[in-house]
């Protein structure tokens, strides 16, 4: 998969709002399609199992899950991005908004929070990640 028209920002942010709605961000695969393909995959592949560790830690560029990113996602928010002139944008699937939400709005700096240590992968970066970076910190338990 190569970026076409979300690399050049210089070219792209002189392009009207109308153009930069339909045309911005695309990305364009080995079929060469004329506007950006669907990608409907929950999950992606890996040459070997030292890649998978090291994308889900953060350590390498690439897909790991598509509740946390795809190319259909990340076309959006770069067409985003460019249509409002800012630096990068992120967009979020609704099961994780709704999460994170969910917290978010009952929590605030200074509470506490305890998990199960067997939470979906995803609500766990959000206890062990997001929350701590608010303020509010976390107890990871086993729920069995």
């Amino acid at each position: 998969m190569k970026k076409t028209t979300g690399q050049n920002r210089e070219v792209t942010k002189h392009w009207r709002l109308a153009t930069q709605a339909v045309r911005g961000g695309t990305w364009r695969s080995e079929h060469g399609e004329t506007s950006e393909a669907l990608f409907l995959s929950s999950g992606f592949t890996y040459d070997n199992a030292e890649t998978v560790a090291a994308r889900f830690a953060g350590e390498q560029d690439g897909m790991t899950y598509s509740r946390l990113q795809n190319p259909t996602v990340q076309m959006l928010e770069e067409r985003i991005a460019l249509m409002e002139g800012a630096e990068a944008c992120r967009a979020q699937a609704t099961g994780m908004a709704a999460m994170t939400t969910a917290l978010l709005c009952q929590l605030q700096m200074g509470d506490h929070v305890v998990a199960a240590r067997a939470a979906f992968g995803s609500c766990r970066w959000l206890t062990d990640n997001l929350l701590p970076k608010w303020g509010i910190s976390t107890t990871t338990i086993d729920s069995r």
